[in-house]
């Protein structure tokens, strides 16, 4: 059945926000769920898939307090250049001096063209459209294709409470990856409208380059790019992509990282040693390795090592698998990312060679080692095609190689 374009419709206001009770709702399965916060008496509403409507409805107290307390510092942004118009969502997540900071997806500001360039400031012109409806002029601070973040700045009377920031400090060191209930939020770029579609976070392997990024089940739209995606317990997770009727996130605890570094060192560092974790392979892969090992093996099998010494990456070879850290034992790659660049930034205070202590498995040969990582080589700031992630626009268009 054709979905009917119900954005903008009219309603009621009332004193708490409500879910759409459209008839339609059950004609029209998976829409996604809107209403307008602006300060004007009118609210409206989409179709919504009736199943996870009423999840949501069930699950309202908590789900709503995580809404509403994030609902003012998600925005929507319109970048034109070169005729082209590209649109993202985005999170504050500081105040600057004078300048507010928005998170936000690369793809906003990436050359359609070519692989590796964005826009220049000079020749692209980015709004960001605000909760209130009303409409400020973006300056482009940070992009890097790497992790395809992107950071815009806009300066606006009163922000520090109109655009109240999701704050990046005080994160843990990673989230769990346990399987639950999760919610992306984003902001349409035509009606302003606030976005919300509730999904589930899933342990699955997917084909990008970036093992960072987790998957979610939930068929966003690309209004939802580059905004944020919440728990229940009111937690900021990361930042949304859409791939394949799936929403990808990046998590915050890497983004959060890089951001900072990039306070200090105008750079972010990329690794040059990439894997993925071991619970997102195929079965029969998982079977292969763990009947070389008297216990089931964990942690990061190593697929990638880029143009590096051995001396540099302590003997590790492609094919061995990285079980602990410094003595922490690995499940994901966002924390085995995010622990290079919490030693790459503390490495910036001192001109010694900063070693992180791996444990390593060897499948080849069933062996088991202590391997001794050159931090400031293995997280290098000089950026190079070879360790660049493809993201989905090139694996779709065909330039993954």
């Amino acid at each position: 059945m054709k979905r009917k374009n119900t954005r903008g419709r009219k309603g009621k206001t009332t004193a708490k926000l409500q879910i759409s009770e459209d008839p339609q709702q059950k004609e029209n399965p998976g829409h996604r769920t809107c209403w307008s916060d602006s300060d004007e008496p009118q609210s409206k509403f989409v179709n919504f898939d009736s199943e996870r409507a009423a999840n949501f409805n069930k699950d309202e107290p908590k789900y709503f307090e995580s809404v509403l307390r994030v609902h003012k510092s998600v925005v929507s942004l319109v970048a034109t250049a070169d005729g082209r118009r590209m649109f993202c969502s985005g999170t504050v997540i500081d105040h600057v001096g004078e300048k507010t900071w928005i998170l936000t997806s690369a793809t906003l500001v990436r050359k359609p063209t070519t692989q590796f360039e964005v826009y220049r400031q000079d020749n692209i012109k980015i709004e960001v459209n605000l909760h209130n409806e009303q409409t400020a002029t973006g300056s482009l601070e940070m992009c890097d294709l790497h992790y395809n973040i992107a950071i815009v700045t806009i300066e606006y009377p009163g922000s520090m409470v109109l655009l109240p920031a999701v704050g990046l400090n005080n994160l843990p060191k990673y989230y769990s990856l346990q399987p639950r209930p999760v919610i992306a939020l984003g902001r349409d770029v035509d009606s302003k409208a606030f976005l919300v579609k509730c999904g589930k976070l899933v342990r699955k392997n997917i084909e990008l380059d970036c093992k960072e990024l987790v998957v979610c089940m939930c068929d966003i739209t690309k209004d939802f790019v580059g905004g944020p995606v919440m728990d229940s317990q009111k937690r900021f997770l990361g930042i949304t992509y859409s791939y394949e009727k799936t929403a990808l996130y990046l998590p915050v605890e890497v983004a959060a990282r890089c951001i900072n570094y990039f306070k200090k060192e105008r750079t972010i560092p990329w690794l040059r040693i990439r894997g993925q974790a071991l619970h997102t392979l195929a079965l029969d892969v998982l079977e292969s390795l763990s009947s070389k090992f008297d216990t089931p093996p964990s942690g990061i099998l190593i697929d990638k090592i880029c143009d590096m010494s051995t001396e540099n990456c302590g003997g590790i070879e492609v094919g061995d698998i990285i079980s602990k850290l410094d003595g922490d034992a690995l499940y994901s790659v966002a924390q085995f990312t995010a622990m290079f660049l919490d030693k790459k930034e503390a490495a910036m205070d001192t001109l010694n060679t900063v070693i992180l202590e791996a444990i390593v498995q060897r499948p080849m040969d069933k062996t088991s080692f202590v391997a001794k990582l050159n931090v400031q080589e293995v997280a290098s700031d000089e950026h190079d095609n070879s360790i660049q992630n493809r993201w989905m626009h090139w694996k779709r268009s065909g330039f993954n190689e």
